[in-house]
């Protein structure tokens, strides 16, 4: 195996397998049949989730009394880790799933720096275990060489049991993956089962199912964004993945997510005048319901908390690793961040330059403050003040789905996230199409819906 690699000069990871063709009508047959399945157990996995980010969050004050691991420390061992995870071509929740090990066995036992790299490289090999398939998982000598052998492969096994123990053998919790998928399907955007062998244009060509793609595609950029600052462990996984979602879909200038919540809004609102005509002592201790997506309940404490992690979305857009940006480079979601800067540029500028304050800034307090309107008009969940409107306006609508153009097309691509001072781009050369990639490439694309995979 190893000679065969270096013979064809094939990275570690699985070794390329040629697919055999699958029947479209056979996959169209069970995406039908998966959505059954799933709408008789909708209630109980709502429920289960909920449950799951209540109790298996780690605790960042717990992280904060380390000796020897600091935060400035995390975006090293983080970019080490992506890097990893697109090398073995792992899903999506592997990285989501091996970073809340990692939070959680560093909020219980004390990590010395020389080990750090040994709990993320254990994590991501427990992750890939729980999450992937078996020929994808790397091995116990692969992990080593990535290391460049500063840990041998009998420490991985020990630090195995040791983080299985710590974490009482509990791995479930509310994956950022899931939550994204949980609110695109309750905005409406989504009411298929990914699509593992066909390209799903060739399916439904009359479908938004590329929308949908491209939603996810930015999606996951913002959650894995997510995954550099320390304010996002004090969030629940839901609320940063309705944000997510809010805040793709008005990169992307879609108003499916912005209209489904202003919905919710407004079913909360009779629900709540319902319950206080009929007040009732006991439903005070109750469990709060997942509302939606709101796994956690919604109410007006989760409308400004969802404000303030589009802020810090927005000054985190301004620090994107390099390792980041190449990998969605190929998917044009850098392109698409760079257009929304431009459209956005005045209100995006006012929050850098004050970003320290707006970072002290609790929760409560935002929607009393100036800065409520800027994160409302960037999230499209009510009208745009004057002050915060774009400097250089382009339509709402999202773009025709015909166009010769893509926004995931690989024009005028940078390496890095840029803030709004990058030039405006010209109507002829906006990009208009919802394709994540070029029809050669999109086997090897997911198609997002309720769990979808990234590489399959």
């Amino acid at each position: 195996m190893q000679a065969e690699r270096r013979r064809t000069g094939a990275k570690y990871g699985p070794p390329p397998v040629k697919r055999r063709g699958y029947s479209t009508a056979l996959e169209m047959m069970e995406s039908r049949s998966n959505r059954g399945l799933i709408a008789e157990y909708e209630e109980d996995i709502l429920q289960q989730l909920s449950i799951l980010e209540a109790n298996n969050r780690p605790n960042p004050a717990m992280i904060d009394l380390q000796p020897e691991i600091q935060w400035f420390m995390r975006p090293f061992l983080l970019d080490f880790l992506i890097e990893l995870h697109s090398s073995f071509r792992l899903q999506p929740q592997t990285l989501f799933l091996c970073l809340d090990i990692v939070d959680r066995y560093c909020a219980k036992r004390i990590v010395f720096k020389r080990h750090y790299q040994l709990v993320g490289c254990t994590a991501l090999w427990i992750a890939g275990k729980y999450e992937d398939k078996k020929s994808r998982v790397p091995t116990l000598r692969e992990l080593a060489m990535m290391c460049r052998n500063a840990y041998d492969e009998e420490m991985f096994v020990q630090m195995e049991m040791h983080i299985m123990s710590t974490l009482d053998w509990s791995l479930g919790h509310s994956n950022l993956e899931e939550c994204l998928q949980l609110a695109i399907s309750f905005s409406n955007q989504s009411r298929l089962s990914p699509f593992k062998y066909n390209v799903i244009k060739e399916c439904f060509p009359n479908s938004n199912a590329s929308k949908i793609s491209a939603i996810t595609a930015v999606g996951r950029f913002l959650c894995e964004i997510s995954l550099y600052d320390r304010f996002f462990l004090t969030v629940s996984p839901s609320i940063i993945s309705i944000t997510a979602n809010l805040l793709a879909c008005s990169m992307l200038q879609i108003t499916d997510a912005s209209n489904a919540l202003h919905k919710l809004m407004a079913s909360h609102r009779e629900r709540s005048q319902f319950l206080n005509s009929c007040y009732n002592e006991d439903r005070e201790n109750e469990r709060p319901s997942p509302d939606g997506p709101f796994l956690g309940g919604f109410d007006e404490y989760s409308l400004d908390t969802i404000r303030k992690t589009c802020l810090m979305f927005i000054i985190q857009l301004g620090k994107v690793s390099e390792v980041l940006s190449k990998k969605y480079e190929e998917y044009g979601v850098i392109q698409v961040v760079k257009n929304f800067n431009t459209r956005y540029s005045y209100a995006i500028t006012v929050i850098y330059e004050n970003q320290q304050s707006f970072q002290d800034l609790a929760i409560e307090d935002i929607r009393d403050s100036k800065i409520c309107s800027v994160a409302d008009s960037l999230l499209q969940i009510s009208n745009a003040s004057s002050e915060v409107e774009s400097e250089s306006h382009v339509p709402l609508t999202p773009p025709s789905a015909t166009s010769q153009y893509s926004v995931f097309s690989h024009k005028n691509l940078t390496p890095s996230c840029v803030t709004p001072a990058s030039s405006y781009i010209p109507s002829s050369e906006r990009m208009d199409d919802f394709s994540p990639m070029d029809g050669s490439q999109c086997n090897t694309w997911s198609s997002p819906a309720a769990s979808a995979k990234t590489y399959i």
